[in-house]
C-alpha cells in the first residue's frame, strides 16, 4: 500500500501542477466483466476443512490452478486530461477501482458441500463461509484522442499503462458442532503490484458525458497468503503453483468537467 499511496501523491501534484492550463477532470461509474483467466472457473475442488488452502487461483478453488473464478463486478473511475497543442490530442492520467464477487460456481459448490457435512459428520450442525472478493486499484497514465463531428457528438480513443495494484478480501469458513466450540478458519492474501494497460473508445456527447468500452489487462500474479484455524491455533502458509491475469472488459458511463 505504500507504492499506492506514493503514485496517488505523485499523481495529485501532476494535477496541481497543471491547474493553470487546459485541463478537463473525468468521473466514471462502469460494469466491469472479467475476462481470461481470471473469469473462467467450470470445475470446483472442495476438499471440507482447508477447502480455500493451498489451490492457486482469485478464489483457490480450481482443480488446475488456472482460473480464477470472479464474478461480474463494478468499476469507479477518476482521471485528469492535459490537452497538447495538436487539436482533439491529450495526454491523461487516472485511477480505477474494480471489485469482483465470486461466481455462483464456488457459492453453490460451497453451499451445497455443507449441507452434506452437516448431515455426513458427527455432531455437526451448521457449516457457514464466505469466499473471498476481489480487488484491482489500476493508476495509469496514457494519451487520448478526441474528434467533434459538431458541438454534440464527438468520438474518442484512449490508451494507457501503469502499476495495478491488487487485493483479495479475508475468505472465512465456520464449523459448528453441537456441544462444542466453533471451528473458524479464515484465509488471509497477500496484496501484489502488477504491470497493467488499457484501451478503448467511446462516444462523447455535448463535450460532457462519455460512454466508453474499455478492456483492462491488469497483469498477473501467483496468490500466497496465510490459513489459520482458531482451535487449534495452526497457522499456515500458502502459494499458488500458476499465476492468475486480472483482465476487465468494463462498460461505463462518464462526466467531464
Amino acid at each position: 500500500m505504500k507504492k499506492f499511496t506514493l503514485v496517488v501523491a505523485l499523481m495529485l501534484v501532476s494535477v496541481f501542477a497543471f491547474a493553470q492550463k487546459p485541463v478537463k477532470f473525468g468521473v466514471y461509474v462502469g460494469y466491469a466483466i472479467p475476462m481470461g483467466n481470471m473469469g473462467q472457473g467450470d470445475e470446483i475442488q472442495t476438499s471440507g476443512v482447508n477447502a480455500f488452502k493451498g489451490l492457486d487461483n482469485y478464489a483457490l478453488m480450481s482443480k488446475t490452478g488456472d482460473q480464477g473464478y470472479a464474478g461480474m463486478g463494478f468499476n469507479l473511475g477518476f482521471d485528469v486530461t492535459y490537452s497538447l497543442p495538436v487539436e482533439g490530442l491529450g495526454v491523461f492520467g487516472g485511477v480505477d477501482f474494480f471489485y469482483n464477487t465470486n461466481s455462483s460456481n464456488i457459492t453453490d459448490a460451497l453451499d451445497s458441500w455443507g449441507k452434506v457435512w452437516v448431515v455426513t459428520t458427527p455432531f455437526a450442525s451448521e457449516y457457514n463461509f464466505s469466499a473471498p472478493n476481489f480487488m484491482n486499484i489500476p493508476i495509469l497514465f496514457g494519451v487520448n484522442y478526441q474528434h467533434n463531428f459538431n458541438n454534440i457528438v464527438g468520438i474518442f480513443g484512449e490508451a494507457a499503462v501503469g502499476p495495478n495494484f491488487r487485493l483479495i478480501s479475508q475468505g472465512k469458513e465456520t464449523f459448528k458442532y453441537i456441544g462444542a466450540a466453533d471451528e473458524e478458519i479464515t484465509y488471509t492474501y497477500d496484496s501484489a503490484t502488477t504491470f497493467g494497460f488499457k484501451v478503448g473508445a467511446g462516444v462523447m456527447m455535448w463535450d460532457k458525458m462519455s460512454i466508453v468500452l474499455d478492456f483492462y489487462s491488469l497483469g498477473s500474479a501467483k496468490i500466497t497468503g496465510k490459513c489459520k484455524d482458531n482451535v487449534t491455533g495452526l497457522e499456515d502458509d500458502f502459494k499458488g503453483k500458476n499465476s492468475i491475469s486480472a483482465s476487465e472488459l468494463v462498460v461505463r458511463v462518464g462526466y467531464h468537467f
